[in-house]
């Protein structure tokens, strides 16, 4: 079942979490990053969206597929690619929320139920020490996902205008209550909203260590929000401009809220 908002507010409470937006900046003026995090499921507004399906194949599995919109290559090494539970040393299932003290996990793609029985959960994207490029059939101007376990070393590339890449150190400096680098349980993990306003066609996955763990991935042509309930109102809204890619320029900040991934 849907994981009860009352159940994602207790445990934002918990983790004492503050609204944070961090804007990446690139040398381009007119390309820049703007990413928020947050423990609730992105939503996206109207625009052609694609949702990326990795159900219904049998994991793990390296073989290229395409779907609705996209495809996806994989130069990854066994055991990796789409990939399904955990598996030590290898990949942990990205969290999606917490229920009565209990980590959820999605039983599917972007908006799927959620689980707190890991062997429901479903099949999710894992680099490995690898990649994983995921091609779109149109431009792109945002994603948004739920970035498992994250690791410093961890990144997103994306073929804007700027080549701007996505670091899970970013990421990390976002949450507040983040636990700890590569941290697998509740505050370890994070839904992520980027927006581009240069437009991609393909984004890469990949880390420099353990892997980089992906579920619930869409990209659309209109902005992808992250909703914030008014009863959190009282953590306030955090302001934080930061250029922390390999390409920066002058700020440009936005409020939003955020949440650790957990």
């Amino acid at each position: 079942m849907v994981l009860p908002l009352e159940c994602q507010e207790l445990y934002m409470r918990n983790l004492l979490l503050a609204g944070v937006a961090l804007i990446g900046l690139s040398a381009h003026a007119d390309a820049a990053l703007i990413t928020t995090t947050s423990l609730f499921t992105p939503v996206p507004v109207p625009g052609t969206t694609t949702t990326i399906g990795l159900q219904g194949t049998t994991a793990p599995s390296q073989a290229a597929f395409s779907g609705d919109g996209y495809t996806i290559g994989f130069a990854v090494g066994a055991n990796q690619g789409i990939v399904r539970g955990a598996s030590s040393g290898l990949h942990a299932i990205p969290v999606a929320g917490v229920s009565s003290g209990n980590p959820t996990y999605l039983t599917g793609d972007f908006a799927s139920d959620q689980t707190t029985n890991a062997g429901l959960s479903g099949n999710y994207l894992s680099t490995g020490l690898g990649s994983i490029i995921i091609t779109f059939a149109a431009p792109q101007t945002a994603l948004a996902l739920l970035w498992g376990s994250i690791d410093s070393s961890n990144a997103i590339t994306f073929n804007n205008t700027a080549t701007d890449t996505l670091t899970g150190s970013a990421v990390q400096s976002l949450a507040a209550g983040f636990v700890g680098n590569g941290f697998q349980g509740p505050g370890g993990s994070a839904y992520i909203s980027v927006l581009s306003d240069t437009p991609f066609t393909t984004i890469t996955l990949s880390s420099g260590v353990v892997s980089f763990e992906a579920a619930g991935l869409i990209a659309s042509t209109a902005p992808i929000s992250v909703p914030e309930p008014t009863s959190l109102a009282v953590f306030g809204m955090g302001l934080l401009g930061m250029g922390l890619f390999q390409r920066r320029r002058a700020s440009h900040i936005s409020d939003h809220h955020l949440g650790s991934r957990g």
